[in-house]
């Protein structure tokens, strides 16, 4: 729940036992005509400018929230980024690109973005009435910025969608536009401000955005202008504001594991062969080099650690003897944030577009061969389609379990190639993967939007 749920919910209770304290004492009639004369009106919380701190603060929670689970837990074992140990049915079907409309992972998927972003074009427009100056308020541009991230996700995740009950079904393509909307009207807010994190935070959502529109010159244009050292972080704190991906890789519930796509070895992964040490000298993604069952006693679990766009992540590798952080004792003691903006994505999206426009193989490559250097891995001599490829998986690997995959994987296919896992599921069991791609609108907005008709 945001901080005005919170607030609101506390109040409610609140005064329900001051009811009952009360009914003893007086008549019926008495009670239904009492007046609390220091009872506060639902409208002064909504309508009273000192209150824009915990409105925001909403927003940013909000987001955070969808941001764990369901976008990067749900979304990374629909695709090539992580497998899942979870004894459910229903889960082994969304790991093997199996969603239906009518089960509770597409549902929340849209429901929890849905929130998100409701949140946030709600906040912005209280903002723009309650500021003094809007035109300058940071607090506008942020909650602007959040709903453009929003914005992103609902279509990196979602077939098509409905935005706050409305009658039109969104393609992708236009719920990106709406981001870059969003993040045009906050960036002259922000400079303002002159807020200059702010403004790197909404230039990053801007490359995204343009990037999976296809507008590449914009991508050329504004990624230059973000620091490679910028992150901005979604943040958790155990156990108030929780990131629930630790949880899944602890006890019973050990139930996440790097996808064999990733995996240090990925050609031990279902044999019986466990050590794996020598091969795990790529720091961004580290994991357990020994398997163990997951849940469902099927899935063969290679625990992962801090990835590089978290906040614990310490660089160290197993290899040479280090200890990469285990990602629930970090996440328990400091909290285990994730950077789902960052001067390195936006660097990705300028290499990307280079790429797509063509002629500059050279300055691809030696990006390429920089991200291959920190991942300890040699140097390459690639171009055309071999060099979009390793491109690529250096950003896979990069951006590792920072909600990236699935948007990726998207972008990729619209532009015709389809890198999405197919043939033979790791876990056998299952047989072939499916073919989805992303989550439909689910059963329960048909029910509840009496704008639009159930087609099926």
């Amino acid at each position: 729940m945001t901080t005005m749920h919170r607030l609101a919910s506390r109040g409610f209770r609140l005064a329900a036992a001051g009811l009952a304290l009360t009914v003893g004492a007086c008549s019926f009639d008495e009670v239904l005509s009492v007046q609390n004369p220091d009872e506060l009106p639902e409208e002064a919380l909504e309508n009273n400018p000192s209150f824009i701190a915990a409105l925001v603060n909403g927003v940013v929670g909000d987001y955070a929230a969808a941001l764990d689970d369901p976008f990067i837990w749900r979304g990374s074992m629909f695709t090539d980024e992580t497998l899942t140990g979870i004894n459910w049915e229903q889960t082994a079907r969304l790991n093997e690109r199996i969603v239906q409309y009518d089960e509770g992972d597409a549902d929340l998927m849209f429901t929890e973005i849905s929130r998100a972003l409701a949140q946030a074009d709600s906040v912005s427009g209280r903002i723009k009435n309650l500021s003094s100056n809007p035109s300058s308020d940071d607090r506008l541009a942020l909650t602007l910025a959040y709903a453009g991230f929003s914005y992103i996700m609902l279509a990196d995740a979602m077939c098509e969608a409905t935005v706050q009950t409305g009658d039109v079904l969104y393609q992708p393509t236009a719920l990106y536009q709406f981001a870059v909307d969003r993040f045009n009207e906050a960036l002259p807010i922000a400079t303002a401000a002159g807020e200059d994190d702010l403004e790197n935070f909404i230039n990053v959502g801007l490359t995204r955005a343009h990037l999976n529109l296809g507008n590449y010159s914009d991508v050329m244009t504004i990624a230059p202008n973000v620091p490679e050292d910028f992150r901005w972080y979604a943040e958790y704190k155990f156990p108030e504001v929780d990131n629930v991906l630790p949880q899944r890789t602890q006890g019973s519930n050990h139930s996440l594991s790097v996808h064999p796509h990733f995996l240090a070895s990925p050609e031990n992964y279902g044999s019986d062969t466990y050590d794996m040490t020598p091969d795990l000298t790529d720091p961004r993604i580290q994991h357990d080099p020994e398997f163990r069952l997951g849940h469902n006693q099927l899935t063969r679990i290679y625990t992962p650690y801090a990835p590089l766009m978290w906040s614990n992540y310490n660089g160290e590798t197993i290899a040479t003897g280090g200890e990469p952080t285990d990602l629930r004792e970090e996440a328990e003691a400091n909290g285990a944030d994730i950077a789902f903006a960052s001067g390195l994505e936006a660097q990705h999206n300028l290499f990307e577009a280079m790429d797509a426009v063509g002629g500059n193989d050279g300055d691809v490559l030696d990006f390429v061969n920089e991200r291959r250097a920190f991942g300890n891995q040699a140097a390459v001599a690639l171009s055309g389609d071999e060099l979009t490829m390793e491109l690529r998986d250096q950003r896979g690997r990069d951006l590792f379990l920072a909600g990236y995959r699935l948007g990726d994987l998207r972008r990729w296919l619209r532009g015709g190639d389809d890198m999405f896992p197919s043939g033979q599921h790791p876990v056998t069991e299952w047989g072939n993967y499916g073919d989805a791609t992303c989550f439909p609108l689910p059963l329960e907005e048909y029910e509840g939007n009496p704008n639009i008709n159930n087609p099926n």
